[in-house]
């Protein structure tokens, strides 16, 4: 996936993808949204679920930037859950599941790259 397709011309503007974990209870659903913001010349990627963002002169740089601010937000929570048993934040549960995952690595497939 590229910011402009050469043969064609085509920039992707926007795209959403909708990962739905079922082996979690309840299931999970990351909602991972890319949109080209043309007063930038970059593109913005977010997940809501994680209230993470990323940011990017590509869409795979922003996708990138967006799973390494998913991990690393996924850390501290789950850390900061530990240490303090009334934390109630509704991203817990999908930053237990990131970490769970093992690696940025798997993070990454997660949101499309």
């Amino acid at each position: 996936m590229t910011q402009t397709d050469a043969l064609t011309g085509v920039i992707t503007v926007e795209q959403r993808i909708v990962r739905k974990v079922l082996t979690t209870d309840p299931p999970l659903t990351f909602t991972i949204t890319v949109e080209y913001v043309p007063e930038d010349n970059g593109f913005g990627a977010w997940c809501e679920e994680m209230e993470a963002a990323g940011w990017g002169e590509t869409l795979e740089e922003a996708l990138n930037e967006l799973a390494e601010e998913m991990w690393d937000f996924a850390e501290v929570l789950v850390e900061l859950s530990e240490r303090d048993q009334k934390v109630k934040d509704p991203s817990l549960s999908h930053a237990r599941y990131l970490l769970s995952l093992g690696s940025l690595e798997k993070v990454r497939k997660l949101v499309g790259l």
